[in-house]
């Protein structure tokens, strides 16, 4: 199929879900909270935001037509426990970032990793992991390539040491947010669309937290930009792993952009 033809045929299919009417007419609405909050000089920065979102999620898109892409979801035995526990740790991730209650983030972080973690084991979910892990990077290589050379350009050898120590972060968070909530939560749902806002909201939300620095301890303001930018950015992430079921390459993005 045509380029031009399988990419709109795609979006009309995106468009026509409720989900992703819903989270869309949500980023619009953070748009409008965030400037009003922090200002009508931040317009400029929304619409970047949205441009690069948009460019990115492209690339992800764009990864799905190479000839090495695995579009086929894994198998998630015990997927209704694992959603379960996923977002009790995401929860507990929350409540510790908040600084609420730290013996009671403690438990919730706990019980999720622990109860996850119990339920693979129990399902024997650990065969052909590696498989999994190593699949081919190929399809993501444009991807990789946009987040990397502009930032290698600018900022020169010292970038390459930074996007090193940021691997096993970046690794480590694609790992726990796709493999660990959004899997079980398409599993689950059935609904890859609606698994996906669902997972990208979460992972907005467990940033929250880390924004309020920036936003001056406004917490609306801390909202809105976790929904423009971090929800964005794991609604992309969801996009790139189903068109290609390779977690590390996508960790591997995510380290680029943070090293």
């Amino acid at each position: 199929m045509r380029l031009d033809r399988a990419l709109l045929a795609d979006l009309r299919l995106a468009l026509g879900s409720w989900p992703i009417r819903f989270y869309l007419s949500l980023q619009l609405a953070a748009g409008v909270v965030f400037i009003a909050r922090r200002g009508t000089d931040t317009a400029t920065t929304v619409l970047l935001i949205w441009s690069g979102l948009a460019l990115l999620a492209f690339l992800a898109w764009w990864a799905g037509r190479h000839h090495a892409a695995h579009p086929g979801p894994d198998p998630v035995p015990q997927a209704g426990a694992r959603s379960v526990f996923a977002l009790v740790g995401a929860a507990g991730a929350t409540v510790l970032g908040f600084g609420v209650d730290v013996r009671f983030g403690l438990v919730l972080l706990a019980l999720g990793i622990g109860g996850w973690a119990w339920a693979a084991l129990r399902s024997g979910d650990l065969h052909g992991v590696g498989a999994r892990l190593t699949r081919d990077p190929r399809p993501f290589l444009p991807l990789l390539l946009l987040i990397a050379l502009p930032k290698l350009l600018a900022l020169g050898p010292i970038y390459v040491v930074g996007a090193a120590l940021a691997l096993p972060s970046g690794i480590g968070q694609q790992l726990l947010y796709l493999v660990g909530l959004f899997g079980p939560l398409e599993a689950v749902t059935r609904r890859p669309a609606l698994a996906a806002v669902v997972a990208a909201l979460v992972f907005a939300l467990v940033h929250v937290p880390l924004l309020l620095p920036a936003n001056h301890d406004d917490l609306a303001a801390a909202v809105a930009n976790a929904v423009l930018f971090q929800s964005g950015v794991g609604l992309v992430a969801v996009l790139a792993y189903r068109r290609h079921r390779a977690v590390v390459p996508i960790g591997v993005a995510h380290a680029l952009a943070i090293g």
